[in-house]
């Protein structure tokens, strides 16, 4: 009996030089490079020369890919403090953003799926940034817990999207993120899980690791990744993070778009070998085995296998005769192989997710693109008796027949003996679902929208030029406009173009980017229900699929989110060694609101509880809009409070019970039960034990009403959403 496949409906990504699928795709068909010299802000000078070992020859990480602006976070997506923002692993943070932009491609809004049996399964592998903050223990808080531990990095993306299937994150070194992909697709085929999220992320924050990595004698000393050269020397380091989004293909409708499917995949390690980190041929003849018999295929029938790329003579040879040995012989065209890490550095943790998603794009386009740094060919491998060939050109995937899709495998090993291995096909062709009787549209409406009024015109900037660029048979004026619509979370600032044609879009567009305070934008003579839907849509970001007709679009890879970063950094962690200042925060001194004021009010209080807040978010406290808001959706969690309590304790003098922030989440509440405390205190009354009263007067509710108690307090202290 045939198994499930799996597709692969979206990919959010972030690489050195790329921040998109297409971005990426392009910079693999030009065969760019995105290694450099790593720059001063990255270096820390005094560390590398107390640390190498041997003078002479000298650090081996002089060269590497790396991403800009690590240090910076969109709040605004986030929906956290800058504080919390500020003590998160940028691995975390950057992890994120590909899981937003990863859900956005694959056309499903966010709303979509709260509360569902959504997984997530992200390869980690180790965290500089933990290292950097335990230098200096006096800086550290409960955010740094939060921040730093390896399983928030998937339970941060369940949280904020209200995912309730497995969170889990996998640490089997480099080949983690295929790891976690494999366990991915066992989830969905065991019913576990109807929808995954899968991927991995590498930072490198701090020298440690390519020190160690250096006296290990992994780096190369050319400064190039060249898997499969004749020079191979080791690699070259890589940082980067994506995301995949996998449904059953039984799941999979008209209006999705398919990369690519998923066969069969299948881990395993390399047992007891001659030393740990030797590579096994046998262990990986092994697992591509595995992977083939689990999608029900023949090992020979793959067209390309992408590499692990860790660019050693002996590891490539290693895996290009376990490819050759699983496959066996007769195949009539040779095996093409090719290695993402020759242009993104080595990825670490994220190697395998990188691996697969340039596998994906290349079955997407049918097209294989160049493995670059390729002069000479690794005379440890016999290619033309292994019936291998090394991918060196731009060209279309190889046909092998009408009726055979075309086929390719990814394959991921570490240091420590693990092994991975995915076999994916191109996709099936979907029909498109058609209304019948509806003519082709002569009115397009194009909505977008954004967290922030500067994303949403700089969101507009984007579509606009994508306009420009793409021609209406690689992205259809329908498709766009439908994908925009239906498959996008609809956030609070937002815009909505009318116009018959794409000239009238990408004019109306450059319209908006020039007067940006005007949201609604129709070109003459649209139909009244267009002009309609565009007005509601503005208004309350509702549309209404009756009132745009037209035939049903296909999901469609849109320019980005926009996030708007900012520099949320322990500035006292770089290597110019700066003290992190909080900020200056005005408000009111702790002794205007000391127990016994002759002038103390519940305005005052509340005023005071305001100054507080922003001290522990690390806000002006004139930005800080506490009206009708809990505490939570300020960006308090359970650490804030903690600090919270114990600011208002020391300045106050008064025992604050553990329950205070929950029973009174709003700041005029607070104030007021604040009020009533210290004035016990003053008058040397014992305050009544409210906590006990509570738990007496639940104790006397019915089953019904303890219900209805409890619905009513969680909709007192409902959250705003991601994405609203």
């Amino acid at each position: 009996m045939p198994r499930e496949t799996i597709a692969v409906v979206g990919m959010g990504l972030r690489f050195p030089r790329a921040e998109c699928p297409r971005a990426l795709w392009k910079f693999l068909c030009e065969g760019l490079d995105a290694a450099g010299d790593v720059p001063a802000d990255r270096r820390d000078m005094e560390l590398l020369h107390e640390s190498v070992t041997d003078p002479a020859e000298g650090a081996r990480f002089k060269r590497a890919a790396l991403l800009d602006d690590v240090e910076s976070v969109d709040p605004h997506a986030f929906r956290l403090s800058k504080r919390e923002l500020r003590q998160m692993d940028p691995q975390h943070r950057v992890l994120f953003e590909c899981a937003w932009r990863a859900l956005e491609d694959a056309g499903i809004p966010f709303d979509a799926l709260r509360g569902s049996r959504t997984g997530v399964f992200v390869g980690i592998h180790s965290s500089d940034f933990q290292r950097m903050l335990t230098r200096n223990r006096s800086a550290l808080d409960g955010y740094s817990l939060l921040g730093t531990t390896p399983s928030f990095a998937a339970n941060r993306i369940s949280h904020a999207f209200d995912l309730r299937g497995p969170s889990t994150c996998t640490s089997v070194g480099c080949a983690s993120s295929l790891t976690a992909l494999h366990e991915a697709c066992r989830s969905l085929l065991l019913g576990e899980v109807d929808c995954a999220l899968a991927g991995g992320v590498e930072l490198m924050l701090s020298e440690d690791g390519s020190l160690m990595l250096s006296h290990a004698g992994v780096l190369s000393t050319r400064g190039e990744c060249r898997t499969l050269d004749a020079k191979a020397d080791g690699y070259i380091r890589g940082e980067g993070a994506a995301m995949v989004v996998l449904k059953p293909m039984s799941r999979v409708d008209a209006t999705d778009r398919v990369y690519a499917v998923i066969r069969g995949s299948a881990v395993n390690h390399n047992g007891r070998n001659e030393w740990i980190m030797a590579p096994s041929a046998e262990a990986q003849t092994e697992v591509i085995r595995q992977a083939c018999v689990s999608g029900g295929v023949e090992a020979g029938g793959l067209d390309y296998v992408e590499l692990h790329g860790s660019a050693f003579l002996k590891g490539d040879a290693a895996e290009a005769l376990a490819i050759a040995t699983a496959m066996g012989g007769g195949r009539s065209a040779p095996c093409r192989l090719g290695a993402i890490s020759n242009n993104l550095g080595y990825l670490g943790a994220a190697a395998g997710i990188a691996q697969f998603i340039k596998v994906c794009l290349s079955l997407y386009h049918r097209v294989l693109p160049p493995t670059i740094h390729v002069d000479s060919p690794n005379p440890h491998i016999a290619f033309e008796e292994l019936g291998l060939r090394i991918q060196s050109d731009l060209e279309a995937w190889p046909e092998r027949g009408t009726g055979v899709p075309p086929r390719a495998g990814v394959i991921s090993t570490s240091l420590g003996g693990a092994n991975a291995f995915v076999v994916l096909d191109a996709a099936p062709a979907l029909p498109r679902m058609e209304q019948p009787g509806v003519p082709a549209q002569a009115s397009h409406l194009l909505v977008l929208s954004a967290l922030t009024g500067d994303a949403l015109l700089q969101h507009a900037q984007r579509m606009c030029e994508f306009l420009a660029e793409t021609l209406e048979t690689a992205a259809s004026l329908e498709d766009v406009c439908f994908s925009a619509r239906v498959k996008r979370q609809h956030h609070r600032h937002r815009l909505a173009v009318a116009a018959a044609s794409r000239d009238g879009v990408v004019r109306l567009l450059k319209a908006f980017i020039d007067s940006p305070e005007q949201p609604l934008w129709v070109e003459q003579g649209q139909p009244i229900s267009t002009v309609e839907a565009a007005r509601t849509y503005v208004a309350d970001g509702r549309i209404s699929r009756e009132s745009v007709s037209g035939h049903a679009g296909r999901c469609m890879s849109l320019p980005v989110y926009p996030f708007q970063r900012q520099r949320l950094w322990p500035e006292w962690l770089s290597p110019r060694g700066e003290t992190l200042q909080p900020p200056v925060m005005a408000g009111v001194a702790g002794g205007d609101v000391q127990t016994g004021a002759v002038d103390l009010s519940e305005a005052r209080l509340a005023e005071f509880l305001r100054a507080e807040i922003a001290a522990v978010l690390e806000v002006e406290p004139s930005a800080l809009d506490t009206r009708g808001r809990t505490l939570f959706e300020l960006g308090m969690n359970s650490v804030g409070l903690v600090m919270l309590k114990g600011r208002i304790t020391q300045v106050l003098g008064v025992e604050l019970p553990t329950t205070l922030f929950f029973e009174h989440p709003r700041v005029e509440p607070l104030a007021a039960r604040l009020l009533r405390l210290m004035e016990s205190s003053a008058q040397g009354a014992p305050e009544p034990d409210e906590d006990a009263a509570l738990v007496a007067r639940i104790a006397s509710l019915s089953e019904g009403q303890t219900r209805e108690l409890i619905a009513r307090k969680l909709a007192e202290l409902g959250l705003e959403e991601v994405g609203g």
